[in-house]
C-alpha cells in the first residue's frame, strides 16, 4: 500500500505531487506517522521529539494538520473512521 503524507493530505486535500514525491515512516511515542522528505525534514530541524511536538508544529490554535488517530484506523465495528468530524461534515 502506498502512502501519503498526512501533512500534505490535510492541508492540500487531493492534490497530486510528482514522481519525486517520498513518504517515510517517523514512529513517535503515540504513533508511527507518514510524513514527505519536507515535512520531515521540517521537523527533524524543528528538533520534534515527541507526537504532541509535531501536531504542534504544523497546528494553528486548535487545529493541527496532524490527525490525532491514524488514518485509515478502524472502528469497533471493522468499518474506517469517517474523514469529517460529523455526519453531516462533507467529505
Amino acid at each position: 500500500m502506498e502512502h501519503s503524507c498526512e501533512v500534505c493530505d490535510n492541508f492540500r486535500p487531493r492534490a497530486e505531487f510528482g514522481s519525486q514525491y517520498r513518504v517515510v515512516e517517523v514512529s513517535f511515542d503515540v504513533r508511527p506517522v507518514h510524513l514527505c522528505v519536507g515535512h520531515a525534514r521540517i521537523a527533524e530541524n524543528s528538533e520534534v521529539t515527541s507526537f504532541a511536538e509535531l501536531r504542534q508544529l504544523y497546528g494553528s490554535g486548535r487545529r493541527s494538520f496532524v490527525p490525532r488517530r491514524q488514518p485509515g484506523s478502524l472502528v469497533g465495528n471493522g468499518k474506517t473512521r469517517s474523514q469529517g468530524r460529523r455526519a453531516t461534515d462533507r467529505h
